[in-house]
């Protein structure tokens, strides 16, 4: 997969009285946040170092440990929020724990020349381009771009994600919508949708058909990344300063431009973190989750760590999300070939399969599948999706659910109603 031409990491445009307003993103109910002091990384088993990358100063982040997940490393693109630094993101943000466990390179990048005002990035409005770029935009799509030609990070390009607080949520779902052929996964943390104002963050000010439309003209030519792409939303029962309606409409607004329809819910209770209460929101298709929304009681307009030392605007009373949404688009990425057969199809294969005796066909837990050979699964219970061996049928998520399998010739087995 490539990003196309190089484009212009100057950031071109300031906006600065429309950026004004947009203070609220970090004023409004900021005064009550205990700012942390910024502390050194804990020590770890990879090394944390600062480059240029995209125009912009990178914290990064290089485990020494093996990918866990296809033939390369998996990139998470980490954006602050106003105010806050990518060096508070590196120190307080946990994420080396799980950059470690899945040996997952980590890019924290500074906004460009101080953001659009202290810090903030350019989310706004609904005249973004990465054809004719004047945005934060461009910086971060050569940001993935510089590191992609590194072969010192063996990245994979089918394992490029983003994710960011408040403007760089917001910041986050706009790269999410204009380049969904380069990550496939973003990880949108009480961030504004897109399209909407500086000024627009108190109130829900924009439709789910207006940000649909929003999104999908920011895609253009590269839709078909949608078919492939997962979201994972996260926000706090007591962030005052972005509605929390935003968080809600961004996860419809992926959800339908995906086509996932079938809706569940999700406990938290089993999630890595200091702060597990909540409710949590999936959207699927036939293939699987795609979008997933967690309401984490409690936690105020600040980065979800759950863990370390916590600071400016980094919350520890919270799950993991770090562990988690790494963990949700490393069990559901579509892009990467977890498939284990020969590549040489065989050469013969009649045309009717003959009806061997002896053949499986009954009802069983997802687990119990598992156990006797006839299923495969992803992750951890309860949210582990499972797929039948040969045929990939989706078989639902967690160990207890129960599916039909009905075994052909070759060991394939497929998802049925009925035997």
């Amino acid at each position: 997969m490539r990003l196309g031409s190089r484009i212009s990491s100057r950031f071109k445009h300031r906006r600065i009285g429309a950026a004004l307003a947009g203070l609220g993103l970090v004023l409004a109910g900021g005064a009550a946040l205990a700012v942390a002091p910024s502390v050194e990384p804990a020590a770890a088993a990879g090394t944390w170092t600062a480059r240029t990358a995209g125009g912009m100063t990178t914290q990064l982040y290089v485990p020494s440990t093996p990918p866990t997940l296809g033939t390369g490393r998996a990139l998470m693109v980490s954006l602050h929020g106003c105010v806050q630094t990518s060096a508070n993101l590196r120190d307080g943000g946990n994420w080396t724990a799980t950059a470690d466990a899945r040996g997952m390179v980590v890019a924290v990048p500074a906004a460009p020349n101080g953001g659009v005002i202290l810090g903030c990035w350019d989310y706004y409005d609904s005249n973004h381009s990465r054809t004719s770029p004047s945005r934060h935009d461009d910086n971060l799509l050569q940001l993935v771009s510089d590191l992609l030609a590194d072969p010192a990070l063996d990245i994979d390009p089918d394992q490029v994600y983003l994710s960011g607080l408040s403007s760089g949520g917001g910041e986050t779902m706009v790269m999410g919508c204009l380049a969904p052929d380069v990550f496939a996964g973003i990880g949108i943390n009480a961030g504004p949708s897109v399209g909407t104002t500086s000024g627009q963050i108190g109130s829900v000010a924009v439709t789910q058909s207006q940000v649909t439309n929003t999104c999908r003209t920011f895609a253009g030519s590269a839709s078909s990344g949608f078919g492939s792409q997962v979201t994972s939303v996260i926000y706090g029962s007591n962030d005052t300063t972005v509605a929390p309606g935003y968080n809600t409409l961004n996860a419809q607004v992926m959800a339908g431009i995906y086509g996932a329809s079938s809706q569940s819910s999700f406990s938290l209770s089993g999630l890595a973190g200091n702060n597990t209460a909540g409710s949590g929101t999936l959207w699927s298709d036939g293939s699987g989750p795609r979008v997933s929304l967690i309401q984490n009681t409690g936690m105020g307009h600040n980065w979800p760590a759950g863990g370390g030392p916590g600071g400016s605007y980094i919350t520890t009373n919270s799950i993991d999300y770090p562990a988690y949404v790494t963990d949700f688009f490393f069990d559901n990425n579509r892009r990467v070939d977890r498939s284990t057969e020969p590549t040489d199809p065989p050469t013969e294969e009649p045309t009717d399969p003959p009806t061997e005796p002896g053949l499986y066909c009954g009802s069983a837990t997802n687990a119990q599948h598992q156990a006797a050979g006839r299923a495969h699964s992803y992750g951890t219970n309860p949210y582990n999706p499972y797929y039948a061996d040969v045929s990939e049928d989706y078989m639902g998520q967690g160990d207890a659910t129960v599916t039909t399998l009905q075994e052909s010739a070759g060991g394939r087995f497929d998802v049925v109603t009925t035997c």
